[in-house]
């Protein structure tokens, strides 16, 4: 199966760069959604991978609207001039911006995303999601956030330090088994751990960020995963 690709003028779509109230200032983001909508229509927080919110990630967002979630992804580098990713394949000029991400810094930027959501779908049931850094940012937010987040869907993120057994969300995520900086022990434990409704799995011969179309993409790992993610999510997030 070929990765769909979504145009930015599909019809079937809105899709655009918007500017979100945050602080007192106002931080970019880019928003896709079906183009027909309610009040009920499930929406999502995407956290952006180390490249930004590149063509990849405005792609991601495009595809989750296609199936029928509203979907926003906050610029979270919009503070610190950091470089255009798209098209990028090293990742070295992002590290030290990505290190500026802390929780204190992403947490507003997350929290107005997710209003800004509710403001416009006021019925909605809201989830966070993420590749890579993202995955992170969203494995993050599934404990202590359980008033903002119906659901979590994760790939290649995980955090050494949270427990499973705080985890308050239901949670999909998904993982290569040759990831080198993840090691399927510590996703088993973290698997085993929960407490909550949860879909994780590890895919055979995948490497990490084998759903972004770089040099680690694994077809078929990322379109079970992404087919995966939008079966739970679709379940925990309509209303």
């Amino acid at each position: 199966m070929q990765r769909m690709e979504l145009s930015e003028n599909d019809p079937a779509l809105v899709a655009e760069w918007v500017a979100i109230p945050r602080d007192g200032e106002i931080m970019p983001a880019y928003y896709a959604a079906p183009r027909e909508t309610t009040a009920h229509t499930p929406t999502l927080v995407l956290a952006m991978h180390l490249f930004g919110v590149d063509g990849t990630m405005r792609e991601d967002a495009r595809r989750f609207a296609h199936a029928g979630f509203a979907t926003l992804v906050p610029d979270l580098y919009a503070r610190f001039d950091a470089p255009n990713g798209d098209g990028a394949t090293d990742p070295r000029p992002f590290i030290a911006f990505a290190r500026g991400l802390t929780q204190e810094t992403v947490d507003p930027d997350v929290i107005a995303a997710a209003a800004w959501l509710r403001e416009r779908f006021p019925q909605t049931k809201t989830g966070i999601a993420g590749f890579c850094m993202g995955g992170v940012m969203a494995m993050r937010r599934t404990h202590g956030y359980g008033g903002l987040f119906a659901a979590a869907a994760i790939w290649y993120g995980l955090v050494p330090d949270l427990d499973p057994a705080l985890v308050e969300i239901p949670l999909v995520a998904s993982y290569g088994a040759e990831d080198a900086g993840i090691p399927v022990d510590a996703v088993e434990r973290f698997r085993d751990g929960l407490r909550v409704d949860h879909d994780v799995r590890i895919y055979p011969g995948a490497k990490h960020a084998f759903a972004d179309r770089r040099e680690a993409y694994d077809r078929d790992a990322a379109e079970d995963s992404w087919q995966r993610t939008i079966a739970f999510l679709a379940t925990r997030l309509t209303t």
